[in-house]
């Protein structure tokens, strides 16, 4: 008669070795810096040439630091004529002056940021005029635009802006002084670099 063998012991052995090991994590550590370091964006906006045009007095462009958001903001301060659209085709430049490659730009339009007398306000919409592409941002009466086509700026290069404007023509005449803020926009340029 041949002995038998108990391997029972044995098979719980290398059961509970395999649960062990199949419930077991494996962790370790991979160091990574991050370094952050600053330089100008590759694109920028500046004053467009209708900003010198009768010396500046219909159109002027500044600049401002949100400090509640920590931004830079562009504002353009346009004068609409009354009763008549008015339409400037060098407003802003564009420019991807310290990128050295193709950013894309868009027109984004946020809506009204502060409008005292906005409702003599019957057209804003910017548009880009070099190269020019349709549609723009903003409103023309009724209808709203949010996001305009999309640009192809080279590096080394611009791409301009216009605005067109249409002012009530039954504005009240002390509003209409070229002063009084009607109404204040905000409209993005969001930027897409590949």
């Amino acid at each position: 008669m041949a002995k038998r063998r108990n391997y029972k012991p044995l098979t719980a052995l290398i059961a509970l070795a395999v649960a062990a090991l199949v419930s077991a994590a494996v962790i370790f550590t991979n160091v990574t810096y991050w370094v952050v370091n600053a330089t100008k964006p590759p694109a920028m906006k500046y004053p467009g040439a209708d900003t010198s045009v009768a010396g500046g007095q219909y159109i002027k462009v500044s600049y401002d630091y949100d400090n509640t958001q920590d931004i830079n903001i562009t504002k353009i301060s346009v004068i609409g004529f009354t009763g008549d659209p008015t339409n400037y085709t060098r407003a802003l430049r564009v420019c991807n002056y310290y990128g050295s490659t193709p950013v894309t730009a868009q027109l984004i339009y946020r809506g009204a940021v502060n409008q005292p007398y906005g409702q003599y306000v019957k057209a804003f919409y910017v548009y880009w005029t070099s190269p020019y592409t349709q549609p723009g941002a903003g409103f023309i009466g009724s209808s709203t635009y949010t996001q305009s086509a999309t640009v192809t700026i080279g590096a080394g290069q611009c791409a301009t802006v216009g605005v067109y404007l249409k002012i009530d023509p039954s504005i009240p005449m002390n509003l209409a002084n070229g002063q009084t803020e009607l109404a204040t926009y905000q409209v993005d340029i969001q930027f897409t670099m590949s």
